[in-house]
């Protein structure tokens, strides 16, 4: 529970008062002069308390204010660090961006190549098949044209010589 100091205060300002006021009764008898001197001299305690308590506040205010701007001052550093770091992340990521576009064009670019590339081999793939049966009796057929080129020399006696 906090104890407002305004609250202590006044608390004693009361019990001192009717202390005074106590005092005052039990010695109107002996005069009223003492009482008086009673009452200046407590007026001039409860100044004295009241000045006191001011310059405590003024103190707690003074520190509050310095813990207020202290705190001030780390808000401040957080959000600099925090747009700092935005900025940073900003940059990356359009750095980022751009490797990005980067690495799509060159994807663009090797998908068309495979493409290309995949057209050429089903091309080479037809041919091939088109003269598989002339590679798989490529023994056969040069026997046969052997045999038609000594044919066509015997023909012909005179180159043979």
């Amino acid at each position: 529970m906090d104890i407002n100091p305004w609250t202590v205060r006044n608390a004693k300002e009361e019990e001192e008062a009717e202390e005074v006021d106590g005092n005052a009764e039990a010695s109107e008898d002996a005069g009223e002069a003492e009482g008086v001197e009673e009452i200046e001299k407590v007026d001039s305690n409860a100044e004295t308390v009241e000045n006191a308590e001011e310059a405590e506040e003024v103190t707690l205010m003074d520190t509050n204010a310095g813990a207020v701007a202290e705190g001030v001052d780390r808000l401040v550093e957080a959000i600099n660090s925090a747009i700092a770091t935005i900025e940073d992340l900003r940059r990356e990521n359009a750095e980022l961006k751009q490797q990005n576009q980067a690495l799509q064009s060159d994807i663009s670019r090797l998908e068309e190549e495979r493409v290309a590339l995949c057209s050429e081999r089903d091309r080479l793939q037809d041919i091939y098949n088109d003269n598989v049966l002339l590679i798989d009796n490529k023994a056969e057929i040069l026997d046969k044209v052997e045999a038609m080129l000594q044919r066509l020399n015997s023909l012909n006696p005179e180159k043979n010589e």
